[in-house]
């Protein structure tokens, strides 16, 4: 997968990997707002380069298989990518693209949801494509193919 240093426009590659309590450091604790240390109860993943160590996004995630569904409870990128200047653009696609992809290897069909704040659900919605469902927000299975696609090309 791919994000997108916006200085030089160049993409770079990055991945995705189980994160555990043990590496939430003060370090990482001070480039986030949410408090993750509530999240460890739930699978949370993170976005780096393959290159650096930086954690530059972070996202958990909850089976709700009575749903037959993959709950994204919380995502999140670093302080420095977010904003009219962040340093990398695509991160939340990515992670959310991963759902996807854990949802189809759960046999789930793709079926992704979350509960956005309120000023998100437009950018959920038009850079996404989620559908609104009460006050939640979900993918299924031709969009999740796609945001795989899009987002998670060379894995």
């Amino acid at each position: 997968m791919r994000v997108l240093h916006i200085a030089s426009g160049k993409y770079q590659e990055a991945l995705i990997s189980r994160f555990y309590e043990e590496e939430l450091t003060n370090v990482v604790k001070e480039r986030f707002d949410f408090d993750w240390e509530e999240e460890f109860e739930y699978e949370i993943y993170k976005i780096r380069l393959v290159n650096d160590a930086r954690v530059l996004g972070l996202m958990s995630v909850q089976g709700i298989s009575r749903e037959q569904r993959i709950e994204i409870r919380l995502l999140e990128s670093s302080r420095e990518n977010v904003g009219a200047f962040k340093e990398y653009d695509r991160l939340a696609g990515c992670l959310i693209a991963f759902a996807c992809k854990l949802s189809f290897k759960e046999g789930l069909e793709g079926f992704v949801s979350l509960r956005p704040k309120t000023e998100l659900i437009k950018l959920y919605v038009e850079k996404y494509n989620f559908s609104l469902m009460g006050n939640q927000l979900f993918v299924s299975e031709r969009t999740s193919e796609m945001l795989i696609s899009e987002y998670l090309e060379n894995d």
